[in-house]
């Protein structure tokens, strides 16, 4: 018997599992070998009485690592958009390899299921318009999940003006209402709070020179305006 007889195994069971959708325990030789998800069963075949080499049973483990990982990747962007630094360091969490990490984030790349330009264009927008956040504090957030420093120069380029200040002026509003104090007092306490937000300072002394020769009542006012709209 010479070495290649010896390592040909033959699949004696196919067995679905009762938890698991769409997997299936391989029993070789009458011995549990691994389980595969249903469409690496199709893949290679694996019918009751097929024989296998070492080398095709190792093929198949790698092809269902691959397949384990980019369901598991799916599965993060699907629950909400994710940077690639963000997948990459999840999966690598849940313990795949770098190779394995790479060919599923790859996949997700050429199924356009992952975009950093879109993610951060999207994650942009989502902070200046509906949570009121300045640049500044947008690049970081940006940086801090793995977005290239070129894609978060052009993002911060993307940002309308008038709506990175619209946000400052509402929000620095509700804070200037909530200071009491003398009127330098309320700029500074307004203007640091503007500053953590993430604006730059030519917003914020925009702001401030604007909200601090309005009246409460001008404040109120506007602020009914906006809450109609």
């Amino acid at each position: 018997m010479n070495h290649e007889e010896e390592q040909l195994q033959v699949i004696t069971k196919v067995e679905k599992q009762k938890q698991g959708r769409h997997r299936y325990n391989i029993y070789l030789n009458e011995d549990y070998a691994f389980s595969v998800h249903e469409d690496i069963l199709i893949k290679h075949r694996l019918n009751k009485g097929e024989t296998l080499f070492q080398q095709a049973i190792e093929a198949i483990i790698l092809d269902e690592e691959r397949n384990l990982a980019y369901v598991k990747a799916l599965y993060m962007v699907g629950r909400r958009p994710h940077s690639l630094s963000e997948v990459k360091r999840k999966l690598k969490e849940k313990g795949f390899e770098a190779p394995i990490i790479e060919w599923a984030s790859e996949k997700l790349i050429e199924n356009k299921y992952i975009n950093d330009e879109e993610f951060a264009k999207m994650w942009s927008d989502n902070r200046v318009i509906s949570q009121r956040k300045g640049r500044n504090l947008i690049r970081q957030e940006l940086q801090q999940k793995g977005i290239h420093q070129d894609v978060v120069k052009s993002t911060m380029e993307s940002i309308n003006p008038d709506d990175e200040y619209a946000g400052a002026l509402k929000i620095a509003r509700t804070k200037w209402k909530q200071t009491s104090g003398k009127t330098i007092d309320r700029k500074r306490k307004t203007g640091a709070f503007l500053m953590r937000r993430g604006f730059t300072g030519a917003i914020v002394t925009k702001v401030l020179g604007l909200i601090s020769t309005e009246t409460d009542d001008d404040i109120l006012e506007m602020d009914e305006v906006f809450d109609d709209n």
